[in-house]
């Protein structure tokens, strides 16, 4: 079986300033090919398919799109066209590499068969209007259920899970309204908890802009523990602002990014704040299952003193916890002709991910002057920060 370092369809880049080497997605079907939005796994445990956003010319809808798939066994590149898909929802089952994905109401299925076509599992038996089902799909240990965070726009967020055959839906909670709660995550050892964020939202009666609120004592709202008996809580978080939160592997700790400050964690048992990595301007990341390794993403503003717009250039960084020592491994990826003025309708930001098996860091690039696939060798990194 191939690999990304052995596949035809994968060319070699090596950043000009750092010297390590990347495998970038060269054959390119669709306008972008990213990888998944970071909470989500792209690739089976045995590194036989690896799944990616497939973005069509021209732009229809930026929020729904098609996706593909590496087959590495047979090095095929194929794109599934029949795949339709709200947000950031694709969910890769590691062992048979099936994806799972909404659109509308619905939730449906595909597999990685050239001959296949998506299927549809259910119809989401929620009453009214509806966004989008979830931000990204996370599954329960019994396989039965996805975790969704229900966007209704104006009518409010409701937070719970779907059995996946019959279609049925378990509330949790309901944010308040005028509150987007979402990037909804069910926990990775505990089925009645999740994890879930504010986040700000538009209206879509008036276009009025809300964002992140405060409580009462001016604690940032961002990082929320749900439990399946109706129970919320906030999580203040360090330096008093959050973004981009996810579980670790043990489903112990809430790990987040702080904008200017750093990496930070939680421990739920403890209450305790944890210090990943300070000094850092980190945008999203994600850690290998025993908090060993950590990557993450870095916005690079210089150009426009320091405003961020969809399309910045950015750049790859690696933490080695055993060692200590810290790795720039993509100086940076470059904008392509994006400005503040003149931002990509698309949310193409790197989101690097750990693979199921730890072989590989995902993410996208515009390293070849478009949005692509990429994957580095974890093996390479953990061998320049021993």
């Amino acid at each position: 079986m191939k690999t990304p370092m052995t596949s035809k369809h994968f060319t070699k880049v090596v950043d000009p300033k750092t010297g390590i080497p990347h495998y970038v997605l060269a054959t390119r079907l669709a306008k972008y090919q990213q990888g998944f939005y970071f909470v989500n796994n792209s690739m089976t445990r045995d590194g036989r398919y690896l799944w990616f956003y497939a973005v069509p010319a021209p732009v229809y809808d930026t929020m729904s799109r098609n996706m593909g798939y590496v087959d590495f066994l047979t090095d095929e590149v194929v794109i599934c066209y029949d795949v339709l898909f709200d947000d950031a929802t694709p969910f890769v089952d590691p062992d048979t590499g099936d994806v799972y994905f909404t659109h509308k109401k619905g939730i449906y299925k595909r597999e990685p068969k050239k001959d296949a076509t998506a299927v549809k599992l259910c119809t989401v038996n929620i009453p009214g209007h509806v966004n989008k089902l979830a931000t990204h799909l996370t599954r329960c240990s019994d396989k039965s259920r996805f975790f969704l965070d229900i966007n209704r726009g104006d009518f409010g967020c409701i937070q719970g899970t779907v059995n996946i055959e019959t279609g049925e839906f378990t509330e949790w909670s309901r944010a308040p309204l005028g509150v987007n709660m979402n990037h909804g995550q069910i926990n990775p050892s505990n089925d009645r908890l999740a994890l879930c964020a504010y986040d700000g939202w538009s209206s879509l009666e008036s276009g009025e802009h809300h964002r992140i609120p405060y409580d009462e004592n001016g604690v940032y709202q961002r990082l929320w523990t749900l439990t399946a008996d109706g129970g919320r809580k906030m999580h203040p978080a360090m330096h008093n602002y959050a973004t981009h939160e996810w579980w670790s592997g043990d489903g112990k700790k809430i790990y987040y990014c702080c904008d200017g400050y750093g990496i930070y964690g939680i421990d739920l048992e403890t209450g305790e704040d944890i210090t990943i990595l300070e000094g850092v301007d980190p945008w999203h990341a994600h850690s290998t299952r025993d908090d060993s390794y950590f990557i993450y993403d870095e916005k690079k503003l210089e150009r426009y003193g320091g405003k961020w717009y969809r399309g910045c250039p950015a750049a790859l960084n690696f933490l080695n916890r055993k060692t200590g020592k810290h790795l720039v491994v993509i100086s940076e990826m470059p904008e392509n002709g994006f400005t503040p003025e003149n931002q990509t309708a698309y949310h193409i930001d790197p989101h690097p991910r750990f693979s199921e098996n730890e072989k590989y860091v995902i993410f996208s690039t515009s390293e070849l002057g478009g949005c692509d696939l990429a994957i580095a060798s974890v093996e390479e990194l953990i061998k320049l920060t021993s």
